[in-house]
């Protein structure tokens, strides 16, 4: 197969068995690679009873057809599960090289069944497979896994994908973090598939890149697509801008638009300068990591911060520094970069984790639980030193800790007041308010995975100038809701395209050369026309899957409670995003049933998913 390694490995910790089965064709063809395929596999192999931390969850890895490319930024990986935090199809993708590094040792993928009897790491090296005991490693931080790995094989070129303490305890939002001395940190951060591979005894997967040669269908058109990309982009505002400041960088300006999230949910106004990534490149900032093929290199590194020395970590991203800050109304940007360490270190989402605090803190200082509720801790605004604290009992499941690794859904529900966490689908909403940009609400309420901004960042599409034309993905107001559906259905099909590339959204490569690169690698019949048509087909499979997993459209496709209030001041000047109308809209664009919300056979059956139309109905 041209540009894939051709095979997957199956391992079955149960039996401890492992073999190679050939790649299916016809599904990468279809879903191109990355989350495409990999859902596409995990439909075949779960039921509405699969248990999330149960054996029977498969754990899939996967690669994308550019990846070991010069393709720029696609080296990233995905990981696929149901989740334990929603339930429902559980994503995420991280970058370093632990993707490319799989591909060139041979395969595209990794399918992990069962459960270990006790802890072991899989090791992918010089084409030898094997599990090795990893009792010696439990309790190790993630980076201290991959420090130890690669000490006892003597061998600095090997790339880890490990858990935390977090995962081992099966926090529901653990997440998976590879390292790699050549990178920046690769975290697979949501839907909790730290969880799910911390309950089958999996410490670790451990990878060296191998010469497996990666054919492509047409290597001069390839190259001549990839050249004018690679020509352009060190010039691009956008590589310049993340390089500089991160991601963090655009906290100043989200923060004008009424986008920063602050005293869980309910202010309008905070101080980000002093936790901007601008602040942060002024004054703690040490260099700069990069992942595979990536020209952008927006990991901030970072020596030292708060009185500790940071070997392993990088300075925090706008999500880390928005959840621990401006909702928790911390503003020690310090202490937010240790913080912020020690989640990556510990294996924990810092999304869900600084939600679920300011959750209940939110709800210990509104009076909605008294006050002795968590443990007789008296949880403040403004107290980094306790949300350190607080993020090291939920690693470790211990006092409130355990009751905060749950995640803030079901936090709500203990205490009866379940709508008020800001969530969706069990997905704590990321750190950009649909207030600002109504089109985020239809985001989080469709999103496959639960609220989530990597299924469509929309919000910089209505805001800061990030349309594509090509694709007929145009700037709107960012208030007006009628006519948009289409427009943010576009922009979710385009993201499915990327995230099977698996094609990291920070750099803005030209869409022409990107998908002429994909024609040319893989030699499928895909244009600037027909495109969108595999995002489509990916963003119904996933949708189709949830249906499958017992999802309730009607009962789950709402707002947050404290969403649905007006705020008094700052950017978003009085706003609501009216959702339903948007909906109604948008089930219309996609040709969604209203009352099941399953799409209609008739397109599935436009988009070749025979079988998944005659599962469905």
């Amino acid at each position: 197969m041209n540009s894939y390694a051709g095979k997957l490995l199956i391992v079955n910790l149960s039996t401890g068995k492992i073999h190679d089965e050939p790649l299916n064709e016809t599904y990468a063809a279809q879903y191109i690679g990355g989350a495409g395929l990999a859902a596409r596999y995990l439909y075949d192999q779960i039921a509405t009873n699969t248990d999330p931390l149960g054996e029977d969850n498969p754990l899939i890895f996967m690669s994308g057809p550019l990846g070991a490319t010069a393709a720029p930024s696609c080296g990233r990986y995905v990981v696929v599960a149901r989740s334990p935090q929603t339930g429902m199809y559980g994503e995420a993708n991280g970058g370093n090289f632990f993707g490319p590094d799989l591909k060139l040792a041979g395969y595209d993928g990794i399918i992990v069944r069962g459960k270990s009897p006790t802890p072991v790491y899989l090791l992918i090296r010089n084409g030898q497979i094997e599990l090795r005991d990893a009792t010696h490693l439990r309790g190790k931080t993630t980076f201290d896994t991959g420090d130890a790995i690669r000490a006892e094989l003597n061998d600095q070129k090997v790339t880890v994908a490990a858990i935390g303490p977090a995962g081992e305890n099966l926090v529901k939002y653990a997440l998976i973090l590879a390292t790699n001395p050549r990178g920046k940190k690769g975290i697979a951060g949501r839907c909790g598939m730290g969880a799910v591979m911390g309950s089958k005894n999996l410490k670790a997967i451990a990878v060296r890149a191998g010469n497996t040669k990666i054919a492509l269908h047409d290597t001069a058109a390839f190259n001549a697509a990839l050249r004018p990309a690679i020509e352009m982009l060190p010039d691009d505002m956008a590589t310049q801008i993340w390089r500089s400041v991160g991601t963090a960088g655009t906290m100043d300006f989200l923060s004008l638009l009424g986008d920063v999230p602050t005293k869980y949910w309910t202010q309008g106004t905070f101080d980000v300068e002093k936790i901007s990534g601008n602040k942060l490149a002024e004054t703690i900032l040490t260099g700069h990591a990069t992942c595979h093929s990536c020209m952008v290199a927006c990991g901030r590194k970072v020596a030292r911060a708060a009185g500790h020395d940071l070997p392993h970590s990088e300075g925090p991203e706008y999500e880390t520094l928005a959840a621990f800050g401006s909702l928790l109304l911390n503003d020690d940007l310090e202490m937010l970069t240790y913080i912020g360490s020690q989640c990556d270190a510990l294996g924990i989402d810092s999304i869900s984790a600084g939600s679920t605090i300011a959750f209940a803190t939110f709800l210990q200082q509104e009076g909605f639980v008294p006050g002795s509720t968590f443990d007789g801790t008296a949880l403040q605004w403004n107290h980094p030193q306790q949300t350190l604290q607080l993020v090291a009992m939920i690693a470790r499941r211990e006092g409130i800790g355990d009751t905060l690794a749950e995640g803030s859904k079901l936090l709500g529900a203990r205490y009866g007041v379940e709508g008020l966490a800001v969530q969706v689908n069990g997905m704590e909403v990321p750190m950009h308010d649909p207030r600002a940009e109504v089109g985020m609400a239809v985001v989080y309420a469709t999103s496959p995975i639960g609220a989530s901004h990597n299924q469509s960042e929309y919000f910089l599409v209505d805001t800061s100038g990030k349309p594509v034309e090509d694709l007929n993905i145009v700037t709107m107001d960012r208030f007006e809701s009628q006519g948009k559906a289409g427009n943010l259905a576009r922009h979710q099909d385009f993201r499915a395209v990327t995230s099977s590339l698996v094609q990291c959204i920070f750099p803005n490569p030209p869409v022409k050369n990107m998908i002429d690169m994909l024609a040319a690698a893989t030699g499928y019949n895909i244009t600037l026309d027909n495109v969108l048509s595999y995002g489509e087909r990916s963003w119904n499979l996933k949708r189709a899957l949830n249906i499958k997993l017992g999802y309730n459209a009607r009962a789950n496709e709402k707002q947050p409670e404290l969403l649905l209030h007006a705020l008094a001041d700052g950017g978003t000047e009085g706003h609501v995003a009216e959702l339903e109308p948007m909906l109604r809209e948008y089930y219309a664009y996609r040709d969604w049933d209203w009352d099941t919300g399953k799409p209609r056979r008739e397109k599935l059956l436009a988009l070749g998913m025979s079988e998944i139309a005659n599962d469905l109905w």
